[in-house]
């Protein structure tokens, strides 16, 4: 089973409706859900996530606690520790943040990060696709 790191901008994609990727978020959690991935994210991500899905939008709080939970069920949460943060200071190029995210998917063994982020910086080298790639990658195979 293919182990897949989802970004924030995952996350925010397939549980927001506004938003332009919200099929392909959608539908890596469906996949996730039924067991023919292992969908993985970070502490991190989700702390991102949180901050940006409520800013602004004081009705989304109550809503917090519903989906942390339903992600719960859904995904597999690695905690983004004092290693990987460490690892990612002593690789990174360009995007700390993003060097994090990448060490928490190396170090919970994911095959690939997917992520809309076209300039994503992953000093390890791991493969990065767009969701939509991934999932019709996916389809075909």
């Amino acid at each position: 089973m293919k182990r897949v790191f989802l970004d924030t901008n995952i996350l925010m994609d397939g549980l927001d409706p506004q938003r332009e990727q919200y099929r392909w978020g959608q539908m890596l959690f469906t996949l996730s859900k039924n067991g023919a991935i292992l969908g993985v994210t970070s502490t991190q991500s989700l702390v991102d996530f949180s901050y940006i899905y409520t800013k602004g939008h004081k009705k989304r709080l109550s809503e917090l606690k519903e989906i942390m939970q339903g992600l719960d069920i859904i995904l597999t949460i690695r905690e983004t520790t004092r290693h990987d943060v460490l690892m990612a200071a002593s690789h990174f190029t360009d995007d700390f943040e993003d060097a994090v995210q990448a060490s928490v998917a190396l170090n919970a063994d994911c095959d690939v990060i997917v992520t809309n982020d076209k300039d994503f910086d992953d000093p390890f080298g791991l493969p990065i696709v767009s969701p939509d790639e991934f999932c019709r990658e996916f389809i075909e195979e």
